[in-house]
């Protein structure tokens, strides 16, 4: 894709797994990047997701998903007070270990066609591109928020199954917005088209389908083509919206 005829270039996916050097720090975490989200997501034009939030698998890892609508909306949240803040109060838990990545988007569409199917192919796009890495987020609001947690805890073995059993999923997760009562978050991360398509006639697909249709749900979801990967840090270490490594 030629960048220069899009319009403020293509949007961007950040996404983390910060663990935790006392799994039982959760909690305080919570308490630090709680506020900081919400603030990130009212206050910074062009941030279109933006979600710090624990892990329903792991204790101590708190999953990282945020989505920009281009590089200068990204490189002013690296400057913005948010972005500090949440840096510092990050730290001040205590990591044990953390991983980060940026993905360039070529294309997005939601996950469903009109019928309703899941579609790995990109419908709305007259070329496809076989061999980039697919995104899927999303949400999903749940009409009685006292169903989440059991909700939750009984899709772990999916989730779980869903990572590591399935060739090419990177990662797969659905937890809790920390700011927004009721509603589920969505991250999947796909090496290809050839990894995501087997995924929907996959028991475990089913099986988390099944889950959610059991709870009274509205959900809003997309999928993203990406191009490239790299950190979000270079050498120095400082955060870059551009990539600078192709």
């Amino acid at each position: 894709m030629d960048y220069s005829t899009v319009p403020g270039g293509p949007m961007i996916i950040i996404s983390a797994e910060f663990d935790l050097a006392d799994p039982n720090g959760i909690a305080k975490a919570m308490d630090v990047a709680g506020p900081l989200q919400q603030a990130t997501r009212n206050d910074e034009p062009g941030c279109l997701s933006y979600v710090f939030a624990p892990d329903p698998c792991i204790a101590g890892r708190i999953q990282v998903y945020e989505v920009w609508e281009d590089e200068a909306s990204l490189s002013a949240h690296f400057d913005h007070e948010n972005y500090t803040n949440m840096a510092a109060g990050v730290r001040t838990v205590g990591l044990k270990a953390a991983t980060n990545a940026k993905y360039r988007v070529t294309a997005s569409e939601p996950v469903y066609d009109d019928s309703h199917t899941p579609r790995a192919d990109f419908v709305s796009e007259d070329l496809q591109a076989p061999d980039e890495m697919i995104v899927i987020g999303g949400t999903i609001d749940v009409g009685d928020p006292s169903t989440i947690d059991d909700a939750l805890e009984r899709s772990i073995p999916f989730q779980m199954a869903s990572r590591e059993e399935e060739a090419g999923c990177r990662a797969y997760v659905f937890y809790k917005d920390p700011c927004v009562e009721g509603r589920i978050q969505v991250y999947e991360l796909w090496d290809n088209y050839a990894a995501l398509a087997p995924h929907f006639e996959h028991v475990n697909y089913r099986n988390m389908g099944g889950l959610l249709r059991g709870l009274d749900i509205k959900s809003d979801n997309r999928k993203y083509r990406c191009d490239l990967s790299e950190p979000v840090y270079d050498d120095t270490p400082r955060a870059r919206a551009d990539f600078f490594t192709g």
